[in-house]
């Protein structure tokens, strides 16, 4: 029977998640919690998005700001933590599935988001 995120120690757990969460380049870390599981947090940073996505649409800076603070429901631009829980009894397997499948863009957690206010940005006629 495959071993459970809750029956890792924390050597064996960190090395599970650091060997599948790859690929993003936003900060991140992980935190175990009490039931055993680990909760997956990263930042999303709201300056950085409005100049990746003026770079990418070719838009003003300022259009995307303002699309960036409406979609994100925002008044500020500070950094923003975003965050996902696995279950303790979710077993190794299913662990680095998920991972995976939420690391494979430099967004990470935010690759969403990203999709979302692009979109948005696009659609604002100016």
């Amino acid at each position: 029977m495959p071993d459970q995120l809750n029956q890792l120690l924390s050597e064996r757990a960190q090395g599970l998640i650091h060997g599948n969460f790859t690929s993003v380049e936003a900060p991140w870390w992980w935190e175990r919690r009490m039931s055993g599981g680990v909760e997956i947090c990263q930042e999303l940073d709201p300056e950085e998005m409005i100049r990746d996505l003026a770079q990418k649409t070719g838009e003003p800076a300022e259009k995307v700001r303002r699309v960036v603070e409406r979609e994100l429901g925002i008044e500020d631009t500070d950094p923003l933590v975003l965050t996902f829980e696995i279950a303790g009894e979710s077993t190794e397997r299913e662990v680095a599935a998920l991972l995976a499948e939420r690391s494979s863009t430099p967004q990470g957690l935010a690759a969403g988001v990203y999709e979302r206010v692009e979109q948005a940005v696009r659609e604002l006629e100016v």
